[in-house]
């Protein structure tokens, strides 16, 4: 069942909301009060202790004022209604056989106030009662105290966490449209847009888009739909020259003068050809962020249980791991921003040299650009192998411009062996990214990157021609013939390197950087 952006923020938003919603709108308020009333109760019950032992001292000593005084030593207590003491006596008949028990108010306090002896507890009063026992006289004291002071501060409770509740869910609600309108809404534009340049509409234009990584991602969407539409008609010009040698040899300068056109052109294909992979990547830490969502959920029903139960150890330890969660849901959003800049980053490029990790950046390209071919064709499979020299560190390059060249010769990397493997079943396609810290030919430093496949190779005799603008080996629309051309102008004129091919018929191909540190 497909489920949008929109509707997966709203869920999520509403789930905490409802969440924190009923454990401040119920579950806190009924906790408080039942252990507010428990506490108040026990209270009571500890001053009828108190009075009975008093009482229980005074009788034994016959001292009755004492017992007057026992009684009224809690006379100060809040929410006090009345202390009695009651004489319990056992009815016998004349065979001294025990017939029943009879309860007596013997004296109460305040002394107008005379309570009935069998009053219990009810919602307005709470009673206790607490035994003595002498040779004069047993029986109970029995304490009454008012309930409304405890009922007054449940509803304090009850109306603090009714607002804080409604606050939560005011901010949940504005969290959420603004969220379905900075993210949800723009990602659905370009989605859109997406859709009509896949099939073959080159007119949409992403509007009002906002100031941020989205943006930036969808000015670069406009960039590219122009590029490609202006690429397009170019290309339908360039069939009308073969009409003629005469029409062809008068447009000759013309299309030389159109080639850096192109090669901006193929510059924008290969953003197309990392949106897949793009996809890939950025879908990866949203399950990440997903799925601690899910585990969070399940923490904080755990913990209401738990502080039901009064285990507030285990309380604190859910909420340390509910604090982690929340580290490593931020950990991957930031993840997802990184690879959404990374994105920008290709789509243009500064022409400045910056230092770079040459083995990060050929591992990045590595892994974009076969989700990228998987995400077009599931059957797809290569083993990818790496040999990166860790000692060669930073380097001064263009990494906009070297990472293209890079990922056009894995894309050709992999095509090669793809094509291998639909001639042979049984067949393994290998491609090898590896680099190596080298000494130039006059005693420097220099670094060397390849890309290795074990593909059918490259014919002989269209080996001199592979560099060269406009050639292709591919079928018709499978390749402009621009990507070594543009990746050999890349190495040699922008970095001063060189760019060169080893290859034998049947056993693959391998294309080598090597560039001057």
């Amino acid at each position: 069942m497909f489920i949008t952006l929109k509707t997966k923020i709203w869920l999520t938003i509403l789930t905490i909301v409802l969440l924190f919603s009923f454990f401040t709108l119920y579950y806190f308020p009924e906790q408080q009060g039942q252990a507010m009333m428990k506490s108040y109760k026990n209270e009571v019950l500890n001053y009828a202790k108190t009075v009975a032992l008093g009482v229980n001292i005074a009788l034994n000593e016959q001292n009755y004022e004492g017992v007057k005084t026992a009684m009224e030593y809690v006379k100060g207590a809040p929410g006090l209604k009345f202390v009695s003491l009651v004489q319990v006596d056992t009815l016998r008949d004349k065979n001294n056989n025990p017939l029943g028990i009879r309860e007596t108010i013997f004296k109460s306090f305040p002394d107008k106030y005379s309570p009935d002896s069998g009053l219990v507890s009810n919602d307005t009063i709470i009673i206790k009662r607490a035994p003595f026992q002498t040779t004069m006289m047993s029986g109970d004291i029995m304490l009454g105290f008012n309930s409304d002071e405890i009922k007054k501060a449940q509803w304090k409770i009850r109306k603090t966490s009714l607002l804080v509740s409604g606050g939560i869910m005011l901010i949940g609600l504005l969290i959420g449209f603004w969220l379905a309108k900075n993210i949800s809404v723009p990602v659905r534009a370009l989605r859109d847009a997406a859709r009509q340049v896949g099939q073959g509409d080159l007119t949409p234009v992403i509007k009002n888009f906002p100031r941020d990584e989205i943006g930036e991602l969808s000015k670069a969407f406009n960039t590219m739909v122009q590029d490609i539409s202006k690429a397009r008609e170019i290309r339908n010009q360039n069939l009308t020259l073969t009409d003629t040698n005469k029409l062809l040899n008068d447009t000759l300068a013309d299309l030389k003068a159109t080639q850096s056109q192109l090669i901006q052109s193929e510059k924008m294909a290969s953003l197309g050809e990392l949106t897949a992979g793009i996809a890939h990547e950025i879908q990866n830490p949203l399950n990440f962020v997903n799925n601690f969502s899910e585990l969070n959920k399940e923490l904080l029903s755990e913990m209401n249980e738990e502080i039901g139960k009064g285990n507030y150890d285990e309380v604190k330890e859910i909420a340390r791991d509910v604090t982690e969660n929340e580290e490593k849901i931020n950990h991957h959003g930031k993840r997802a921003d990184a690879i959404v800049k990374g994105m920008l980053q290709h789509s243009r490029s500064s022409g400045l040299k910056e230092p770079t990790n040459i083995n990060a950046l050929a591992d990045e390209y590595l892994r974009l650009a076969y989700h990228g071919l998987r995400a077009k064709d599931k059957s797809f499979n290569a083993t990818l192998k790496t040999e990166y020299d860790e000692t060669i560190g930073n380097i001064n390059i263009i990494p906009q411009d070297m990472g293209r060249v890079i990922l056009n010769l894995i894309t050709n990397a992999f095509y090669a062996v793809g094509e291998k493997k639909k001639q042979q079943p049984d067949y393994e396609p290998i491609v090898t990214v590896a680099t190596r810290s080298i000494k130039t030919p006059l005693g420097g430093l220099g670094v060397l990157i390849s890309v290795k496949d074990n593909g059918n190779g490259i014919p002989q005799n269209v080996l001199d021609k592979i560099f060269q603008p406009f050639f292709t080996t591919k079928p018709t629309g499978k390749g402009t013939g621009l990507g070594l051309s543009m990746s050999y102008d890349i190495v040699t004129k922008g970095h001063g390197g060189e760019l060169k091919v080893e290859t034998k018929e049947g056993e693959g191909a391998q294309f080598i950087i090597n560039l001057p540190v």
